[in-house]
């Protein structure tokens, strides 16, 4: 998939083809919202991977992040943006994808973010299938002491039928 995407898009320099598909996925995302149109699945996945792609770039040899706070925030907001787009297209239902957000986000750092977003999927009625995102979002919430969220997310987490006891809390 993506060798021969990189290829007809004329992306030869592996260094950059990652962000010229960023852009690319920017570009559409931002078009289809500016026309009124949903934006497909694949360029708003992307761009929920960010997290990963962007933590795994800027790790120095000594482990530590050389990523700037300005840097981190403009990643964050991409993601929420696209999160925005996701839930016109119902992709934001989809639990593949809120699994990549809720990683992404926090491997930014943004537990808030994460945390604001499971909440969003928990309040709704019934079973919820978002194992993972709920997971990241009590991980974030207690890294955060935010005992109310996590009592929320918890609730549904055990509601849904998922053990919390194999959680490492």
């Amino acid at each position: 998939g993506y060798h021969y995407a990189r290829l007809l898009m004329n992306w030869n320099d592996p260094s950059k083809s990652k962000k010229n598909e960023l852009i690319f996925a920017i570009n559409e995302m931002r078009s289809c919202s500016k026309q009124g149109a949903l934006t497909k699945n694949a360029p708003l996945m992307f761009i929920a991977q960010q997290g990963d792609l962007y933590s795994a770039d800027k790790h120095h040899a000594s482990g530590m992040n050389s990523q700037s706070d300005r840097e981190r925030r403009s990643v964050v907001n991409l993601i929420l943006e696209a999160c925005v787009e996701a839930n016109r297209s119902n992709l934001l239902q989809k639990h593949s994808f809120t699994a990549q957000v809720a990683r992404s986000l926090r491997k930014m750092n943004a537990n808030k973010e994460c945390i604001k977003i499971v909440r969003g999927l928990v309040t709704r009625v019934g079973r919820c299938h978002h194992q993972v995102a709920m997971e990241e979002a009590i991980y974030a919430a207690t890294e955060e002491r935010d005992y109310d969220s996590l009592e929320v997310i918890m609730n549904k987490y055990e509601e849904s039928g998922y053990d919390s006891n194999r959680l490492h809390l």
